[in-house]
């Protein structure tokens, strides 16, 4: 066993992961939900790296604080190890579904392998089966850790075809290059799987939530803090690329969310930014595969699609229409979401931005006064 080496990995490990909170802290102090799940994971990992550390320490060294210190550590990085992967996965699907609900829905399943591993790790304090440390204080792994390796590897798989999924269904998923986070891990797990006494795993994680989150500085600046979607900016880039290509006709369908105000005044903001964020739902989960779905202004939202035709805007206004009906049916919320949706093409030789927002704008307000009348 190489100490140094071991050292030396747990304290980068260390050292970037509290870096990158400590950047983070602005960001957690939105109150996200997913925020606070990339944080508890990410804390835990630092955490891991020093008991890590501790752990090889004492390895083989006399006294019972070493064999406390064993014991504990240990422990401790066996539970962190499922934790984590529950964690990742329900991070996933929160950026990609924002749905809360969902979490608390299909995660007394999903998280069963985990939690069971987490009992498992306890239960060896008493009995014996994933490691135990000898009478001269030397750590020994037993085959049922091995165990919590596959478990790991099933949870990423799991994460990995959650997204691809997602993406063959509505379109590539920007600013979250997964690769990155499992090509790290995985490759970590296998080396310490494979070479007994080198550790590997933790810093691992470190650099794959790092890689993760510096993508997600890139994300940031282009997205709506509240709903997830594109902003202005973001929408404004969009224009400018899709008007350099006069072949492809460009649509647009512009979204207002009927009575808000009532729902803000009625059951307060965060109800009314519950609200919003429900319409970015429905919205990502009705529009074709490259469509940009934007928050324009307040409760405004537009689509953009290149290369279309009316007819084919006229099909993602109904699977609104068919998702909008669907979560006001099964999400129980203490309002009925409703939508006001104009559409537009662009002509380019008519046509300039002002214009074309100012066509989808006047549909959608024919729209809203049938539904106030």
């Amino acid at each position: 066993m190489n100490l140094v080496a071991v050292a030396v990995a747990d304290y980068i490990g260390v050292v970037i992961l509290i870096a990158m909170l400590y950047s983070s802290h602005i960001r957690r102090s939105e109150g996200r939900f997913e925020y606070k799940i990339f944080s508890l994971i990410a804390g835990l990992s630092a955490f891991a790296c020093a008991i890590d550390f501790l752990t090889f320490y004492v390895d083989g060294k006399p006294g019972q604080l070493s064999r406390i210190i064993g014991y504990a550590g240990n422990t401790y990085c066996f539970m962190t190890n499922p934790l984590f992967s529950i964690g990742w996965c329900m991070y996933t699907e929160l950026k990609l579904f924002k749905s809360t609900v969902r979490i608390r829905r299909r995660y007394k399943f999903i998280a069963v392998p985990g939690l069971i591993l987490i009992l498992i790790s306890l239960m060896n304090l008493f009995v014996p089966v994933v490691f135990y440390i000898d009478e001269m204080n030397v750590y020994h792994r037993l085959p049922l850790s091995y165990g919590y390796f596959i478990v790991e590897f099933g949870y990423l798989i799991y994460s990995y075809v959650l997204l691809k999924r997602y993406e063959s269904r509505y379109g590539k998923v920007r600013f979250f290059p997964i690769g990155l986070m499992m090509g790290p891990v995985i490759a970590g797990c296998i080396i310490q799987l494979v070479f007994y006494g080198i550790s590997l795993i933790w810093v691992s994680l470190a650099v794959g939530l790092t890689a993760i989150y510096m993508s997600l500085q890139n994300e940031f600046s282009y997205l709506d803090t509240l709903t997830g979607l594109y902003n202005r900016a973001f929408l404004d880039y969009v224009l400018e690329q899709y008007s350099r290509d006069m072949g492809a006709r460009m649509g647009g369908i512009m979204i207002d969310v009927d009575r808000f105000k009532k729902i803000n005044d009625t059951f307060g903001h965060s109800v009314g930014d519950e609200a919003l964020i429900d319409t970015a739902r429905v919205i990502t989960l009705s529009k074709p595969d490259k469509a940009v779905a934007v928050r324009f202004a307040g409760d405004e939202f537009i689509l953009i699609l290149k290369g279309t035709s009316e007819e084919a805007l006229k099909r993602v206004v109904k699977n609104i229409r068919d998702e909008l009906d669907l979560f006001n049916e099964t999400e129980g919320r203490q309002y009925q979401l409703s939508l006001s949706i104009g559409y537009t093409l662009f002509d380019p030789e008519k046509d300039n931005v002002d214009s074309f927002f100012r066509h989808m704008d006047d549909n959608m307000y024919l729209e809203k006064v049938k539904h106030h009348s």
